[in-house]
């Protein structure tokens, strides 16, 4: 029975290893492509841009929403600015696990205009999916 616990705990502490994150240079090659979320799509470019439900482009006359990313210690962190206002606004999103079809993720923060009245943070988990590798 001892030997049994030994190897399950030896099991979980590899699969805990197992799931850590590539570097970022990694992720920021895997986010690059277009990825569907409950409400809306989002493209990241390898330009370090990204934009809202590219699909509509046409019909909102290219102002959707829009801005930079970039991901630093496995944190993918989001600016853009709304038009009219003074300044940015940004997230910072924690990557739990981004694979060439996934992307679990955790918003860490959310600051400027932009932020939701009675946001609570850290958020749940959101996934994403890819429709289209760019």
């Amino acid at each position: 029975m001892r030997v049994c616990i030994a190897v399950i705990a030896v099991a979980l502490i590899c699969s805990v290893t197992a799931g850590s994150l590539p570097d970022d240079a990694t992720l920021s090659r895997l986010l690059v492509g277009t990825w569907q979320g409950a409400r809306h799509a989002t493209q990241y470019r390898s330009d370090g841009t990204w934009i809202m439900d590219p699909q509509n482009s046409d019909l909102l006359h290219g102002q959707n929403t829009h801005g930079k990313w970039q991901i630093k210690e496995g944190k993918l962190i989001e600016t853009w600015r709304f038009e009219g206002e003074p300044s940015d606004s940004s997230t910072v999103d924690e990557i739990i696990e981004l694979t060439s079809q996934i992307l679990r993720f955790r918003t860490l923060s959310q600051d400027g205009p932009g932020r939701p009245e009675g946001l609570i943070l850290p958020s749940g988990i959101y996934t994403k999916k890819r429709v289209k590798h760019d």
